[in-house]
């Protein structure tokens, strides 16, 4: 693992936000007590305060209730008939649908050994009877708070295995295309051989071709008759034939360079100055070996006339530029004529990439989340037995494109409108003067 391999790790997380607690609304609280009263009181505390709330008289409920629900957090009286409340906070916390959630002992047991039995069993604290207003809504308040605070860090620590999960597969796949790309020029370096004989003997059928034809043509004029009817039309078609020859081995030669070129460049992994204009053609050229691209799709191109300097990795410009085109693709997935246009241009100090679709749009309220990672307005493959017929996601896309794309000092933007298509504008600081000379 190289440098930029190891910056790659070190730069992979999800885009942290300030944490905030959710509205008291969005708690739900399950009161389970078998005196009436209690319950009352409990619920008016709470309900007053701006919670949701649930009541039991009976522990065996409030375990199924606990996992058909979303419950935020339990109080819990100790004694009652049947399972008391050591054995339901047993079960709970046994039962990985409901260890997470919260349990609050209400008790009139305030004796250490009963106490440390409750906290034995895995409840996070204790409010004595006779109940008090101000202490059961501070405790309330700290543990959900507590509670929240714990969601988002499991949250945050799911998306970041994810994350590093992703990057590590973009990082095997850049190796195999590493290596895949020595082989590539193994391959070809050993075809260019064959290939220049062919041409060669190609060009010697020509001129000898072109000799017997003039040959031919004198003999035609001294004595006609000693001369085969077919034999000019049988020298004729083994010209064309030859010229045929001599094309596709010219049209061989080109893609071999340029596969040559490709696989060379796909094994950077140092910045250098590039042209975004050859990136951007050499990738259009690549895409187009998707004959969907190539013939479902109308394309409008249209590239800078002046070279465009950057300082980047090219493999790193080419998968955005890769990724733009599989969303607008996706976008587009159903439409009866779908349509992508490709500009690049100079803007002040930097190169402007633009990509604009003709597809279903995004909706405004999704406009500030899409570079969020594992954001994404597709259906995600959780299940392969149920994949969705159209595209899928995995909400990482724009995420990476966006991470390359700020690592250069650069910036992309987005424009769209729902049923009328989208425009992704990528800009990438030119190279200063003193990189191009």
């Amino acid at each position: 693992m190289d440098f930029r391999d190891a910056m790659l790790f070190e730069n992979i997380r999800p885009t942290i936000k300030p944490f905030s607690i959710p509205e008291k609304s969005d708690f739900t609280i399950l009161i389970v007590d078998d005196e009436y009263i209690n319950r009352f009181l409990l619920k008016d505390i709470l309900e007053q305060t701006g919670y949701r709330t649930i009541d039991t008289d009976d522990g065996s409920e409030a375990l199924k209730i606990a996992t058909k629900n979303k419950i935020d957090l339990i109080l819990l009286d100790i004694m009652m008939p049947g399972m008391d409340g050591y054995e339901v906070c047993r079960r709970l916390k046994e039962d990985e649908r409901t260890t997470g959630i919260p349990v609050i002992f209400v008790t009139a047991l305030t004796e250490t050994d009963s106490l440390i039995k409750g906290f034995s069993m895995g409840a996070e604290d204790y409010v004595s009877k006779p109940i008090n207003e101000d202490e059961v809504k501070a405790r309330v308040q700290t543990h959900l708070k507590l509670k929240a605070a714990v969601d988002k860090i499991r949250q945050y620590n799911e998306e970041l295995e994810q994350v590093v999960a992703e990057s590590a597969k973009e990082l095997i796949r850049s190796e195999r295309q590493a290596a895949f790309g020595q082989l590539i020029q193994g391959i070809v370096h050993n075809l260019k051989g064959p290939l220049t004989s062919i041409r060669g003997s190609s060009q010697a059928c020509q001129a000898t071709l072109r000799t017997m034809h003039k040959e031919i043509d004198a003999a035609l004029q001294k004595a006609p008759a000693a001369i085969p009817d077919r034999l000019p039309l049988l020298v004729q078609g083994a010209t064309k034939a030859v010229e045929l020859v001599d094309t596709a081995s010219r049209r061989l030669t080109t893609m071999i360079n340029s596969l040559m070129m490709k696989s060379s460049s796909d094994q950077s992994r140092e910045q250098e100055q590039l042209d975004l204009n050859e990136i951007i053609s050499e990738e259009i050229t690549f895409l187009e070996a998707d004959l969907h691209f190539k013939h479902q799709i109308q394309k409008t191109i249209s590239l800078s006339p002046a070279p465009l300097p950057i300082m980047a990795v090219a493999p790193e410009i080419a998968q955005v530029f890769s990724n733009l085109i599989s969303n607008a693709i996706d976008a587009m997935h159903g439409h009866p004529a779908p349509a992508i246009s490709i500009t690049t241009a100079a803007k002040g100090r930097y190169a402007l990439l633009t990509v604009t679709d003709n597809g279903a749009g995004i909706a405004a309220e999704d406009l500030n989340r899409i570079f969020d990672p594992f954001f994404t307005t597709k259906p995600k493959l959780n299940n392969p037995d149920t994949a969705p017929a159209g595209p899928i996601g995995t909400g990482l896309g724009l995420y990476m494109c966006m991470r390359s794309i700020k690592a250069l000092g650069g910036d992309i933007q987005t424009e769209s409108t729902p049923g009328a298509g989208t425009t992704f504008r990528v800009m990438i600081p030119l190279a200063p003067p003193e990189s191009s000379q």
